[in-house]
């Protein structure tokens, strides 16, 4: 006989699963924004500068 996890257990791992996630995804936006701005702190001319805003820019509106 096998033992079925209750509701509620299943919700805590669910829960516990979604915090996980988001935190991953939160660490990885961080990183992403630090690379950006990197980039655009490197960037040899004042037109590369002003690309990489503009393509952050369009990023930043497609994820929301």
């Amino acid at each position: 006989m096998s033992h079925q996890p209750s509701k509620t257990s299943q919700r805590e791992v669910q829960t516990q699963m979604n915090f996980a996630a988001k935190l991953r995804a939160r660490r990885a936006e961080a990183r992403n924004q630090k690379a950006v701005a990197r980039a655009i702190d490197m960037a040899t001319t004042p037109s590369m500068r002003h690309e990489l805003m503009a393509i952050a820019q369009a990023q930043v509106t497609t994820l929301r």
